[in-house]
């Protein structure tokens, strides 16, 4: 298993240059050669988003109030602890509430292996994990992986080698 600490990231251009995103993880190299991939967005402004055709989207608000996302027209309210899922050619238009946020992305191409977002809070366990991510509730999350006890700031990382089972002993996680 391993920490990766979200102050340790490199910001990353969105695609149509409007934003900031920075990469968890993915299967394969940026910024094409990818089946699904994993990361953080800082929405500071009302924007649009960035068109990825043949890509599933998942959208969680992990700090800050949220947005409303503008799919195809119709609004959509994204606030702490929701899952928004979309088409990578929706057009789409994010307006803040209250501020600016960070985001969750899960981005999965279509015919590759299904992934979702799952989020768990304190007590639940949670099996087949191989990326946990700390979400904002809290200013931590403490984990609890076979008999190690594991704390994350808001928007770390843990990436397993294989498949775990955790339980979630303090704070808010989504995890694939």
């Amino acid at each position: 298993m391993m920490v990766q600490r979200a102050v340790d990231r490199t910001p990353v251009p969105w695609k149509n240059g409007l934003g900031v995103q920075y990469e968890i993880t993915c299967d394969g190299s940026l910024p094409d050669d990818w089946t699904w991939r994993l990361s953080t967005a800082d929405i500071t402004q009302n924007v649009p988003f960035s068109s990825f055709p043949g890509v599933t989207r998942e959208f969680c608000v992990a700090d800050g109030n949220g947005v409303v996302l503008n799919v195809n027209g119709v609004d959509h309210r994204c606030e702490p602890g929701s899952i928004t899922t979309f088409r990578g050619d929706d057009v789409v238009f994010a307006t803040l509430i209250n501020g600016p946020m960070r985001a969750l992305n899960l981005m999965v191409r279509d015919g590759a292996k299904s992934r979702s977002l799952r989020l768990g809070t304190v007590g639940q366990s949670i099996d087949f994990c191989s990326v946990v991510i700390a979400l904002g509730s809290t200013s931590s999350s403490n984990l609890v992986v076979n008999t190690d006890q594991v704390s994350l700031q808001k928007l770390d990382a843990l990436i397993f080698d294989s498949l775990t089972t955790l339980q979630v002993a303090d704070g808010v996680v989504a995890t694939i």
